[in-house]
C-alpha cells in the first residue's frame, strides 16, 4: 500500500511541476467514496523539494493523511517519493456537508499542523538539515485560489505575493524555519461571491526568501 501511495505521490507531483508540465492547476481532486480510496488532496513545491498530501480510506473506514516529498533531479524529472509523515482520523469530507460542519460558516480553517526535520540543502541548514512546518487548510468550495503574502522579517524586498490554485478544498503548505506567510480566501473570479477576505497567518518552525509558492 505505502509504495502505491509513493508512486501517486510522484506521479502527482510530475503532472503538476514536472519538465512537461504549463504550470497549471490539475483537476480537480474526486472525492473519497465508495469507488475512490486514494486522492490527491494538494502539493506544494519549494525550490527543489516537492511535497504531496495524499487521503486515503483505510480498512477501518477511517479518513487518512499522508505526506510524501521527492527532489527534482538535474533533469527536472521528479525522483522516487518518500514518506514524511502521516495520521489517521481526520475528519471525512466525502460531501460537501462534512466539510461546511467543520468550517462552520468560514472560507477556511486549519485542520492540522506538524513538523519533520529534512535534508534541504541551504545555505543557512545546519549541515543541510532543517526543521519544516506543514500546514494543512480546509477551504471552502466556493474558493478558487489563495493569496500568499511573504511577511518574513528581513525577507527580500522582491515582491512576496502568490496565488496558489486549489486542486482540492485541501491546502498544503511547506514552510522552512522561521518563515511567516498570510493567506487569504479569494472566490472565483465571475461567480458573483467576490473575495471571501479572510485570512490566517502561518508561520515556520523557528526569515528567509525561500522558493515560491507552487
Amino acid at each position: 500500500m505505502r509504495t502505491s501511495l509513493a508512486e501517486t505521490a510522484r506521479a502527482a507531483l510530475t503532472a503538476a511541476h514536472g519538465p512537461d508540465a504549463d504550470g497549471r492547476a490539475t483537476v480537480p481532486a474526486p472525492r473519497l467514496d465508495g469507488t475512490t480510496t486514494t486522492v490527491v488532496a494538494d502539493t506544494c513545491v519549494r525550490g527543489d523539494l516537492g511535497f504531496v498530501l495524499l487521503l486515503h480510506r483505510r480498512k477501518d473506514g477511517l479518513v487518512a493523511e499522508e505526506l510524501f516529498f521527492s527532489n527534482r533531479e538535474s533533469t527536472g524529472a521528479w525522483g522516487a517519493a518518500e514518506h514524511l509523515s502521516g495520521s489517521g482520523g481526520i475528519p471525512d469530507l466525502t460531501g460537501p456537508g462534512e466539510a461546511a460542519a467543520v468550517l462552520r460558516g468560514w472560507s477556511m480553517t486549519v485542520l492540522g499542523a506538524s513538523e519533520t526535520g529534512l535534508h534541504t540543502g541551504r545555505p543557512q541548514a545546519d549541515d543541510g538539515y532543517e526543521l519544516l512546518r506543514f500546514h494543512v487548510l480546509l477551504v471552502d468550495e466556493s474558493i478558487g485560489r489563495l493569496d500568499i503574502e511573504d511577511t518574513t522579517t528581513g525577507a527580500s524586498t522582491a515582491p512576496g505575493r502568490h496565488r496558489k490554485p486549489l486542486t482540492s478544498q485541501v491546502a498544503l503548505f511547506a514552510l522552512f524555519p522561521e518563515e511567516r506567510v498570510t493567506v487569504r480566501t479569494r472566490a472565483d473570479a465571475g461567480n458573483g461571491a467576490g473575495s471571501m477576505g479572510e485570512l490566517l497567518e502561518l508561520t515556520g518552525s523557528d526569515a528567509g526568501s525561500g522558493a515560491p509558492w507552487a
